[in-house]
């Protein structure tokens, strides 16, 4: 039972690891607390969990438990709507990993991670060019692997992209700039 388990984290296990002062312990208290919230749709208490999990990593040091923390939290503001701090979030876990991709499954978690932005950027922030930007980086990451349905998942969001700001732009803003074009001095259109 999910709610008798954060009972026992709350009441016994990080009060545990408080008095060992085992950060390590503490912190994947944390995150398993954070986690558990998130299972039973109890967000802002996802969020509480989430933040502390990524305030002890920090402070320990420990880079995968860093990383970890900071994907739980972009995942909470995901779920709470705060979008920009998602976003934000998940450029921190990307920070994190090394500039180079260091295997397949390396590759695999940028090119998700950067999908997710993507799509969160299109829909929620509504900024093509950023989510393309995205759905490029998500694109170039799983070259890295073959997984060609994966690959045309994302080359399909950058079509929608293109036909959409395609279809937004109005003849009459055409008519406007070749006319300036031309009275400009310039022929070749």
């Amino acid at each position: 039972n999910r709610h008798q388990a954060i009972e026992y984290y709350r009441g016994g296990a990080i009060p545990l690891a408080r008095k060992l002062r085992d950060t390590q312990m503490e912190l994947r208290v944390f995150n398993k607390l954070a986690e558990l919230q998130i299972g039973l749709h109890n967000y802002e208490n996802a969020l509480e969990f989430s933040t502390l999990a990524v305030r002890l990593s920090v402070d320990v040091g420990d880079h995968l438990q860093e990383l970890v923390a900071f994907h739980r939290l972009a995942t909470v503001y995901y779920l709470l709507q705060m979008y920009e701090m998602a976003e934000d979030c998940y450029l921190r876990t990307l920070s994190l990993h090394s500039p180079e991709l260091q295997g397949v499954q390396e590759a695999i978690y940028y090119s998700k991670v950067y999908y997710r932005l993507g799509d969160l950027t299109l829909h929620k922030l509504k900024d093509e060019q950023d989510a393309a930007s995205y759905f490029f980086l998500a694109l170039a990451a799983a070259t890295e692997f073959d997984d060609c349905s994966w690959q045309g998942k994302i080359q399909a969001k950058l079509a929608q992209i293109f036909t959409d700001s395609q279809t937004k732009k109005s003849p009459r803003g055409w008519t406007s700039y070749r006319a300036r074009w031309l009275s400009e001095g310039r022929h070749d259109v």
